[in-house]
Order: structure tokens, then C-alpha cells, then sequence
């Protein structure tokens, strides 16, 4: 019904698994999007910044599942930020310094 194929792209793949460490290691962390196979869920998103733990999240997935995988530094930064807000205490105050 669904058309499997072996010739789809595979999250497992031994070089798409390493690529993943290697931009991990190197580069980023990595803004992964988990959908699951027929909808049976709303999507995932977490942010990842070690590969053992990529590896066990995988490891978790079901066959069909989908995942999205997108550069932390490339997407996060504070020149396209969205907005900012910090929390108040008590009284409602905010520190007037900037928190990195």
C-alpha cells in the first residue's frame, strides 16, 4: 500500500549516521524533527548536542518514521531571533544586563 522500497533514504545509513556525528562533534548542534510514520503523533522537535544520545533516540523509532535534521548555528541566531523577553522576579523586575 505505502510503496517501501529500499531505495529510499535511511536515517541508519552507516554514511548518513556519521555525517550527523561529525556535524555534531564539529560544527552544531543539530534541531532534529521527528514525524512519525501515518501521523499517528505530533511531530517531535528537540534540540540535539550529543550523538550517543541521537543514537539511543533512533534506536527508539519505528520503521517509516521520518527525521528532519536542520543546523542549530545556522538557524539560531541573534540576528534573526523571533523576540526575546527575560523573566521577572516578584516585583516584576528584570536585570537590565544581557544574558549570552
Amino acid at each position: 500500500m505505502d510503496a517501501w522500497t529500499l531505495e529510499g533514504s535511511r536515517i541508519t545509513d552507516p554514511e548518513t549516521l556519521s555525517r550527523l556525528r561529525e556535524m555534531l562533534a564539529n560544527e552544531s548542534p543539530l534541531i532534529i524533527e521527528h514525524r512519525f510514520y501515518r501521523e499517528t503523533r505530533a511531530p517531535h522537535r528537540f534540540i540535539c548536542d550529543d550523538a550517543d544520545v541521537l543514537d539511543e533516540y533512533l534506536q527508539e523509532s519505528r520503521p517509516g518514521d521520518s527525521f528532519w535534521v536542520w543546523s542549530y548555528k545556522s538557524l539560531c541566531r541573534d540576528d534573526n531571533l523571533l523576540l526575546q523577553g527575560k523573566m521577572p522576579d516578584a516585583q516584576g523586575r528584570t536585570p537590565r544586563g544581557v544574558v549570552a
